[in-house]
């Protein structure tokens, strides 16, 4: 992966409570896809474990992966559940003849990372198991650079909002709104590049045919059901 992916090294604990402060509708989404109790489920891309978390309470098992040891060591201390597995490596480097295959497999916010995204879809089908659910979110936006600038005006735009409609309780609209202008936050997201949202449609579909496609926030999900057989 980018060494841009670094970043997120000094960034765990904002990560860990932005999250907190915005996951709502992403959070809404899973629980809306996700079945009620399976076997063994992976997170690519887990983060601070909060979606892995989210998954321990449905499925017997999951592995939890990614290449920021400082995200790891938050999950590892915030979500230490015994039926989580939590493992320092590339999401690209699993593969079914080492780690199985899984039931569940959910991605958010990691994939448009990866250099090679069509071979990182193909791994990733070839991870779920027969009759299995893959759901995979990213991030979108009309051209692939976002400008730091936009993000500043969001910001804005979004402090306003919640101190006019009172949608947060003040504080936590600046935190929030301190959390979006962090030059280091910034940084990294002006180093992201994204796919459109058709763009996203057609790369993801060509892999996971007949998926279905819900678009959030500044962002695509995509679910798909493995044929059984």
């Amino acid at each position: 992966m980018p060494d841009t992916l670094a970043s997120f090294d000094q960034l765990a604990v904002n990560f860990d409570r932005f999250a907190e402060l915005v996951g709502g509708p992403l959070s809404d989404y899973l629980v809306s896809v996700l079945p009620d109790q399976g076997g063994r489920a992976v997170d690519l891309g887990c983060g601070t474990g909060r979606h892995a978390a989210m998954l321990a309470g449905r499925y017997r098992t999951v592995l939890a992966v990614d290449i920021s040891a400082p995200m790891l060591q938050l999950a590892q201390a915030r979500r230490p559940l015994a039926n989580i597995t939590y493992q320092h490596r590339d999401l690209c480097s699993l593969h079914p003849d080492i780690d199985g295959t899984f039931d569940l497999i959910v991605s958010a916010y990691a994939l448009h990372h990866v250099p090679a995204l069509y071979q990182t879809l193909c791994g990733i089908r070839a991870l779920c198991a027969p009759g299995g659910r893959v759901v995979l979110v990213d991030n979108v936006a009309a051209t692939p650079a976002v400008p730091r600038r936009w993000f500043i005006s969001q910001a804005r735009r979004t402090l306003a909002s919640d101190l006019l409609g009172r949608r947060r309780p003040v504080a936590q609209a600046w935190e929030l709104y301190r959390l979006n202008t962090d030059p280091a936050w910034l940084d990294h997201l002006t180093t992201d590049r994204f796919l459109s949202p058709d763009q996203f449609a057609r790369c993801y579909a060509q892999v996971f045919p007949g998926a279905r496609f819900t678009d959030l926030y500044r962002t695509r999900t995509m679910c798909w059901d493995a044929p059984a057989h």
